[in-house]
């Protein structure tokens, strides 16, 4: 008899446990919504395009994306795309909340056509991003600016403090800090990189700031890690343009280089957000196709 109320005393708390599992499962996936506050009449709060993400860690928070914050081109620094655009927010996201896109004509540029797709797997989010030119006109240089906005993730830099001795990208094959490259003007509260393979460049911002960064990084991978534990968040767009992080925002950029878009042509850039605990440098080698990066502890 004794041996009976063990076996049931065990098979109560197998499945109390199940029970708790069934209610952490959710917690642990990734997933894509619209705040309504996106939708606000207000130009300098509303993002037309903007995304929000729930990491795949309990009560971890939220990353908002402005997919694009803006899309423009050259010469004059044309707008295709402001995230303040009149209209509604443009995503349409799944039922499941596992994936989301939306396709629209911009609003100053007709005949231009842009669009994302974004799926969720595992501890990732995909992005394609696609452009058509079905204008009369020759879009020279696109500048993206696909902006991730980490103030909402719990555990992480806030507002003007540390963000830079969090921030990561790859230079000369070694992961580094963003602290510990310099720039001509120290205090400036963002900091921009070129990716060495893109020939757009348009940084000017960054240069009259002072947070431009010299050395060119190998490819468009921004990593934010967290401020006391293992959790890090890893950007990357390919083929890669430039990083950009703001503190004050704050937010981090690996923007894709889209180039020249003739009439009739139509160009897809691809990008993930990743969500992981795994060391920076297993992650970089795998996006990199050349094994583990070169890095100390991170």
């Amino acid at each position: 008899m004794k041996f009976f109320f063990i076996f049931l005393w065990l098979l109560c708390v197998l499945r109390l446990a199940a029970q708790q599992d069934d209610v952490l499962r959710p917690a642990e996936k990734i997933r894509l919504y619209v705040d309504p506050v996106t939708n606000d009449d207000d130009p300098e709060k509303r993002m037309a395009y903007g995304l929000n993400v729930t990491p795949p860690w309990p009560d971890g928070g939220s990353i908002f994306i402005n997919l694009p914050e803006h899309l423009e081109y050259m010469p004059g620094t044309k707008g295709i795309a402001r995230h303040h655009d009149r209209r509604k927010n443009a995503w349409k996201v799944s039922a499941d909340s596992a994936s989301a896109d939306f396709t629209v004509e911009s609003l100053s540029e007709p005949g231009v056509f842009f669009g994302v797709k974004a799926q969720t797997g595992g501890d990732r989010v995909y992005f394609e991003m696609t452009i058509t030119n079905r204008s009369a006109v020759f879009l020279q240089s696109i500048r993206p600016m696909l902006c991730f906005q980490y103030y909402g993730l719990k555990g992480f830099p806030t507002a003007l403090t540390n963000n830079f001795a969090h921030t990561f990208i790859v230079v000369n094959g070694k992961l580094t800090a963003l602290n510990e490259l310099p720039v001509k003007t120290p205090s400036a509260v963002a900091r921009m990189a070129q990716a060495k393979d893109c020939k757009d460049e348009h940084n000017w911002w960054a240069e009259e700031m002072g947070g431009m960064i010299e050395t060119r990084m190998d490819r468009a991978l921004t990593a934010l890690t967290a401020l006391s534990d293992d959790r890090k968040v890893i950007v990357s767009w390919t083929p890669g343009k430039n990083l950009l992080s703001n503190s004050f925002i704050p937010c981090i950029h690996a923007d894709p280089c889209i180039g020249d878009l003739a009439i009739g042509e139509s160009r897809t850039v691809k990008g993930e957000l990743i969500f992981t605990r795994d060391p920076l440098n297993v992650i970089v080698g795998e996006l990199s196709g050349r094994g583990e990066t070169q890095v100390s502890a991170y």
